[in-house]
């Protein structure tokens, strides 16, 4: 598809599965976290993620031997920031406002993507940008009131922010300067497994590989081995590959809301009046990053 016919949707399929995916993460991990440790809830997770990857790599023979962008990719969009993601979990954070973590993103994207990129943002852009911080800014504040949790907390995410910005840079990238780069799946499973391997001596050391096999557990590993460390990181990868940094980031501006409307009936976590507004005006500052992809078309057109 053409980049000028792509730039009319305002949001697409993918996008829109990619959203839904990612968001439920913190709603599996939220689940499978009473019964086991942080790093034995990625362990089992990732175990599960390495070996069907493989599987799939090897029936499509696409093996390739591993380059640095995806061993760091993996350091950093799987070990560091999901581990930072459940330490915040475990600390009482409810699973949308974990979703903060995810929400500034853009904002650092944004600001380092027109000198590394040289992806030229519009003003619309930079608009629905700054309209969606606001948005997220809104719908964490009301969250932190009504839920007690101290805001310290809320500084423990900001590594796996800056982990997510690195990523989203590093991909975007090496496919702007066309560089070759591994297929999807290959790179996905070193990303996968450098993950856990660096999982495997804290889940052992620390925690002893403990966990209460319930079917909730079996439930929440299958679930973020299959659906979100599959599925979703490759509509992440294929997203960062084939879109602009800034609108693949400002995704992540939807992810605490569509986090808390999950979370809702799951835990009995109720969407307040400041969680809507915050929606809704995340979705003035998307559609503002729409309309300024669409003037950034019609100008290089």
């Amino acid at each position: 598809m053409r980049p000028a016919l792509r730039a009319r949707r305002i949001i697409g399929v993918d996008e829109l599965l990619f959203l839904l995916l990612w968001s439920s993460g913190y709603i599996g991990s939220k689940i499978g976290l009473p019964l086991s440790g942080t790093f034995t809830l990625l362990f089992y997770r990732f175990v599960i993620a390495v070996l069907l990857v493989g599987a799939y790599v090897t029936m499509r023979s696409e093996w390739h031997w591993p380059d640095r962008r995806s061993l760091l990719i993996g350091f950093l969009g799987h070990f560091l920031w999901l581990v930072a993601v459940l330490k915040a979990l475990e600390f009482g954070i409810s699973a949308g406002s974990a979703a903060l973590i995810a929400a500034m993103q853009p904002v650092l994207t944004a600001l380092i993507a027109p000198s590394l990129l040289a992806e030229r943002n519009h003003l619309y852009q930079w608009l629905g940008i700054m309209v969606g911080f606001v948005g997220v800014a809104v719908f964490v504040w009301g969250d932190a009131k009504f839920s007690g949790t101290p805001l310290i907390i809320y500084l423990l995410p900001s590594i796996a922010t800056i982990s997510l910005t690195a990523i989203t840079i590093i991909e975007r990238r090496g496919a702007a300067c066309m560089t070759p780069m591994l297929p999807i799946m290959t790179s996905l499973f070193w990303q996968l497994l450098i993950t856990l391997i660096c999982l495997a001596p804290f889940a052992y050391w620390v925690e002893g590989f403990a966990a209460d096999w319930t079917l909730p557990f079996a439930f929440s590993i299958v679930w973020l081995g299959i659906v979100v460390s599959i599925l979703s990181f490759f509509l992440m990868l294929h997203l960062i590959r084939t879109r602009n940094a800034a609108r693949v980031s400002s995704l992540q501006y939807f992810v605490p809301p569509v986090t808390m409307l999950i979370a809702w009936p799951v835990f009995g976590e109720a969407l307040n009046f400041f969680g809507f507004l915050g929606l809704f005006i995340t979705a003035g500052g998307f559609l503002l990053i729409h309309r300024g992809e669409q003037a950034s078309a019609r100008q290089s057109g």
